[in-house]
């Protein structure tokens, strides 16, 4: 419960009428899963995987958002976090990616390291606060289960390429916004 309060604080820190609403605002729609941005639960989902999975590199984690939201939709009708998702090279990821990670970051929710091998940008997202169980419910909980045992194996490139081939993602151009329309054309999850 003190992990929900804090991460509530940091929220109205955050929120404070402005990084949000001006970035985030928007009514439900199918661009965001017709939710509101939820940056609470969008918090939660990051820690859930980055207490999972060790090293969790920056572009996997985009992936791993996306398919939760998509597949939670799908299967629900609205998504979990609120956010948009939109179509860069390397796959689907947040609208506004690096202004949540800075966000978190900003929050002490995860941090971000760097390193730098054989002339490759490795970011990987290292937790800074213990899992907040109570903000997800179980429902939500068990589509990010599936989704982390459905990738846990899967390093950058893998989950990247997997996700090129997703309907949502060959359907749009770089840098527009990938409907949640199309999560209904998501299998094997």
């Amino acid at each position: 419960l003190e992990q929900a309060k804090s991460l509530r604080q940091n929220v109205d820190y955050c929120v404070d009428g402005r990084v949000i609403e001006t970035t985030f605002n928007g009514e439900p729609s199918i661009e965001n899963g017709f939710k509101s941005f939820d940056y609470e639960k969008t918090c939660a989902m990051v820690l859930f995987f980055a207490h999972r999975c060790k090293g969790l590199p920056e572009t996997k984690l985009m992936k791993l958002l996306n398919y939760s939201d998509m597949i939670y939709f799908k299967e629900n009708g609205v998504s979990i976090s609120g956010m948009k998702y939109a179509c860069l090279p390397y796959g689907p990821v947040p609208d506004q990616y690096e202004t949540i990670l800075r966000m978190l970051n900003a929050d002490h929710v995860v941090r971000v390291e760097v390193e730098y091998a054989n002339g490759y940008e490795k970011h990987e997202i290292i937790p800074e606060k213990d899992y907040p169980e109570e903000i997800l419910s179980e429902a939500e909980i068990e589509i990010l289960e599936r989704i982390y045992k459905k990738f846990k194996n899967f390093g950058s490139k893998k989950i990247s390429e997997y996700s090129h081939r997703e309907k949502g993602y060959a359907s749009a151009k770089v840098g527009e916004i990938i409907s949640y329309e199309y999560a209904k054309d998501i299998v094997g999850i």
